[in-house]
């Protein structure tokens, strides 16, 4: 893969995936930041500022540059060894520095949950955007009426009812072009999406009919089955696959794709992106030719636990796993009893939904101390983090140090921090990433 050099200042090699005005106007917006000394500030003055992690407000989240920059080049070169292209999940971290970092290396768009994603999205210059969802709303649905006016702009959403569809119809009555929609198929018992393969098609067969819409393919998300690698949740996730090979197969059979040049099949979060790959590898040959789209967006910053559990690029599978690029560091507020200390970060400031974070090491007097396995975070407050600390450990922390922790879900971390400093491997501060939530 080409590496390319850095845009609009940014350290972050191969950034050149949206335009360059866009992101240098980003660049310079100061915003309120309350882990950097200084705020407001911007990413521009953060990346001069001369900081280290020592300077930094805790609590407080980083990035670490070289393991972001080895996810982003690992997982470009998995999708390319698997034959499918990426339309990265952007929502994981709605900054465009990183989106572009992503389009860069080679995806071909992004994926967006809401049309308000993908408004800021196409701000920024996106040309290809999934919306994830069916729109029902008239609001959004009147932007995207005006935005396919857009000779450049490609987005598509979903459809999973006859309902949606006829709403979706009246809405994008004036568009001056069919919405490009894919039928959502879902698992039973969770959220959207059509339950049956038959009702898929039968509203295929409408969509087909449709003025206002453009049947391009099908969409489903296997991420709501157990994102794990034992027992019986691999086997689950590719029988539910093949009723997105199935479907394309049949609508294709019945010449429900008669309008388009190539059909999208997306699917894949971060979890499950090989048994994705390996099911849409079956579709080579079909009429129109199949394009296969994984979404994972958690690949970019990996994680300490759940994406470690799940991704197939994960420690335990093989060389070259991606790493985790995301820390937050926490100060030693209180020593109250003999194995309990309390620490400056709570569920404002980490993710908790699936996984309390993982303690890493202490840092002290410039010396980093791992402490994997001998203390444990138990409990989050608003502001505050319980650390227990294990049998004959009650030396292992004192007030004032501190805790590096590690994370879980990505997601739920980057919406709580609009700047995000970037450390190199020498505890630098080289960036800021800005987020757009």
């Amino acid at each position: 893969m080409t590496r390319t050099e850095p845009t609009s200042g940014s350290p972050i090699a191969g950034t050149n995936g949206l335009p360059t005005a866009a992101l240098a106007g980003l660049d310079a917006a100061p915003v309120e930041a309350r882990s950097l000394p200084r705020s407001p500030t911007s990413p521009a003055e953060v990346r001069s500022a001369g900081l280290r992690l020592r300077d930094l407000w805790l609590p407080a989240v980083t990035l670490h540059r070289e393991a972001l920059e080895h996810n982003l080049d690992r997982f470009a070169r998995w999708c390319a060894e698997r034959g499918v292209d990426l339309a990265p999940h952007g929502k994981t971290t709605m900054s465009p520095h990183l989106w572009s970092a992503q389009l860069g290396r080679g995806a071909w768009g992004l994926t967006a949950a809401t049309v308000a994603q993908a408004r800021v999205m196409r701000r920024f210059g996106a040309q290809r955007v999934i919306i994830a969802n069916e729109v029902v709303e008239p609001g959004p649905l009147a932007w995207l009426s005006d935005a396919l006016a857009e000779p450049d702009f490609a987005p598509m959403c979903l459809v999973d009812s006859l309902a949606g569809l006829e709403l979706m119809e009246r809405e994008l009555e004036a568009a001056p072009r069919p919405m490009p929609v894919l039928v959502e198929l879902g698992v039973p018992g969770r959220r959207t999406g059509v339950r049956e393969l038959d009702d898929a098609l039968a509203l295929a067969g409408r969509i087909s009919r449709s003025t206002q819409l453009e049947l391009v393919g099908v969409e489903g998300y296997e991420g709501v089955l157990p994102q794990r690698r034992d027992g019986d949740a691999p086997e689950r996730v590719r029988d539910w696959l093949g009723r997105l090979t199935e479907f394309i197969r049949r609508a294709a059979a019945h010449g429900l794709f008669a309008t388009t040049s190539e059909v999208v099949v997306t699917a894949g979060g971060s979890g499950y992106p090989d048994l994705v790959a390996d099911a849409f590898a079956e579709l080579v040959g079909l009429s129109p030719p199949v394009r296969p789209i994984v979404r994972s967006g958690c690949y970019l910053t990996h994680d300490d636990l759940l994406m470690e559990r799940a991704s197939p690029l994960r420690s335990e599978a093989g060389p070259e796993p991606l790493r985790p690029a995301l820390s937050c560091f926490a100060r030693v507020l209180s020593r109250p009893e003999p194995r309990r200390a309390l620490l400056g970060a709570g569920k404002r400031d980490v993710s908790f939904d699936i996984d309390l974070p993982v303690v890493r090491a202490v840092l002290r007097e410039g010396d980093r101390i791992p402490i994997e396995g001998r203390a444990r975070v138990t409990e989050l407050n608003d502001h505050h983090g319980f650390l227990d600390l294990a049998e004959g450990e009650s030396g292992l922390v004192e007030v004032g140090d501190v805790v590096e922790l590690g994370l879980s879900h990505p997601c739920t971390v980057f919406d709580k921090w609009p700047l995000i400093p970037v450390l190199d491997t020498g505890d630098r501060v080289v960036d800021a990433v800005r987020t757009l939530f």
